[in-house]
Formats: structure tokens, C-alpha cells, sequence
């Protein structure tokens, strides 16, 4: 209910602001989402742009991506995996489990491809330049490796996440539970997926 919340709000604001950067609270003042309008002209000419350069690439395979998802992250094995293209494009997921509160999920998506591509804008751009929070969390556009990631905090179960691209057409996840925000960051500097399609 509150994410349909802060899209209508989103959406509402994206119509009527002026503002080079507004801030928007619930009624009850406990959600707040940032919008930097100024920037969202550049993001949306880029976006059109990487979106139409996806849509030419060949997906990979589910064979491809699966080789991606290491057998060990931060010292943890790998305790479970699954890959498929059911939808149209590659993804890939991996968890590794030091114990029972401490966790890090890995997932990889293939953008390319008119599915792909789709995947991207849902889950990667649309949440450029904006930020949101609340006593539960917070959602955040940060700069990393060169790029933006989407860098999200869920404060019930200690669990940081990140979000952002590689190769210049994988979008990749990496969410740790009571992992500090740091060591993610470290993890995915780290990361070298090789894409030879």
C-alpha cells in the first residue's frame, strides 16, 4: 500500500512541479519521497538510449548465467541457486547462508532483448533520482563504481540491498541480512561477470 502511495504521489508531482528538487510526505508524515527534477530530462534521454541499444543484444542462456553466480561470497558457500528464461530473458539467483540471521541473496538479470530490456526499466530506472524513507527504511540513488545504484535499507530484518548495472547490460541485485552495507559494496566492486554474446 505505501509503494502505490509514493508512485501515485510520484506521478502526481511529475505533472504539476517546478521545482528542481521537492520533497513529498504522507499524510501521516511518516513516508517521504525526494524527486530531482532537474536531473530527470538527462536520465530519461539516457534511458530511451540504453533501453533501444538492449533491445538489439541476443539474450544469454540459462547456462550463462548460472556460470555467473559464484560458489562463494564473503567467505559463505553457496547453499542454493536457480536460473531460468521463462519470461523472456536470463536470471539467475544464489544464496549463501552463514547461519540462520546472516545471508547474502544474489540475483543477475540479462536485460537484453525486448523482455530484458522491459526488466531494466522496472526495476533499475525507474527509481533514478529518487529517494524515499520512512521508520521502516529507506530507498536512495547513490553514486557507485562509476554509475548510480538504487541502495535500499529495510530496517525489520537488518537487510541492505544494491541494485545496479554491469557490462552494460546486466542488472544486478545483491541483498545482505545483517551484512554491513560496506561489505556489500566491497562484494559487488569485486564481481567481474564475463558476457561474451
Amino acid at each position: 500500500m505505501k509503494k502505490k502511495f509514493i508512485y501515485c504521489l510520484v506521478a502526481t508531482f511529475l505533472f504539476v512541479a517546478c521545482k528542481p528538487k521537492t520533497t513529498i510526505s504522507s499524510d501521516d508524515g511518516n513516508t517521504k519521497v525526494s524527486i530531482d527534477v532537474s536531473d530527470m530530462q538527462n536520465t530519461t534521454d539516457e534511458m530511451n538510449k540504453k533501453i533501444e541499444e538492449l533491445k538489439k543484444l541476443k539474450p544469454l542462456t540459462v547456462a550463462e548465467i548460472k556460470a555467473m553466480l559464484p560458489e562463494e561470497l564473503a567467505g559463505m558457500k553457496r547453499t542454493d541457486f536457480n536460473s531460468t528464461s521463462a519470461m523472456g530473458f536470463a536470471t539467475g539467483e544464489a544464496r549463501y547462508n552463514k547461519d540462520d540471521t546472516t545471508s547474502i541473496h544474489l540475483t543477475i538479470w540479462d536485460c537484453a532483448g525486448e523482455a530484458g530490456s522491459g526488466m531494466y526499466t522496472l526495476n533499475y530506472w525507474t527509481k533514478m533520482s529518487l529517494e524515499s524513507e520512512n521508520e521502516e527504511g529507506y530507498t536512495k540513488t547513490v553514486d557507485f563504481m562509476g554509475g548510480k545504484a538504487v541502495e535500499d535499507f529495510k530496517k525489520y530484518n537488518n537487510t541492505y540491498t544494491l541494485t545496479f548495472t554491469s557490462n552494460d547490460r546486466l542488472m544486478v541485485t545483491i541483498a545482505g541480512e545483517n551484512i554491513p552495507l560496506t561489505t556489500l559494496q566491497d562484494i559487488a566492486k569485486s564481481m567481474n561477470f564475463k558476457v561474451n554474446s
